[in-house]
């Protein structure tokens, strides 16, 4: 019986893609989870300031238009890594559509925003089902600093 010199390589190619597939699926995975349209349900950021005591903000379901003054935020997470943002009144009017790009790696999510102003949102992300959670530090009261702790709460509409 005449021994085939190609199967070890054969073996080892086919290893190879074996391995290349299953990590792209598994950095892919978390990516093509975000996709769609994502409705807030729940905030909660502590404002940091150097001459002031830490603030605390939350809302959820129940209190989001009387605490925040809009109906919960709508992020629309697109095949092509693009996003916007729809904030409504309270009568339901577009009042501002901030729009960028997005990626996922592992569970660090950066949010690119192109307009209408440039700047650059990294949080760490779990989806579990339709409900995503971010956790990470952000600007939140506007001093230039992002040291506001933020956690919220998104579930997937349909």
């Amino acid at each position: 019986m005449k021994k085939n010199k190609n199967i070890p390589l054969l073996i080892a190619g086919f290893m190879v893609c074996l391995i290349a597939f299953t990590a792209y699926t598994k950095i892919d995975k978390p990516a093509t989870q975000l996709i769609g349209e994502w409705r807030n349900v729940y905030v909660k950021v502590i404002m940091h300031n150097k001459t002031k005591p830490a603030v605390t903000m939350e809302a959820d379901s129940t209190n989001w238009e009387a605490r925040l003054g809009i109906k919960p935020i709508r992020t629309h997470f697109m095949e092509d890594g693009t996003y916007y943002s729809e904030y409504r009144n309270t009568k339901d009017s577009l009042v501002r559509r901030p729009a960028g790009t997005w990626s996922l790696i592992g569970d660090s999510l950066t949010m690119a925003q192109l307009t209408p102003d440039k700047s650059t949102l990294k949080v760490q992300v779990k989806i579990n089902g339709d409900h995503a959670t971010f956790h990470g530090m952000i600007d939140f009261d506007g001093e230039g600093v992002a040291n506001d702790e933020y956690f919220g709460v998104q579930k997937r509409f349909k």
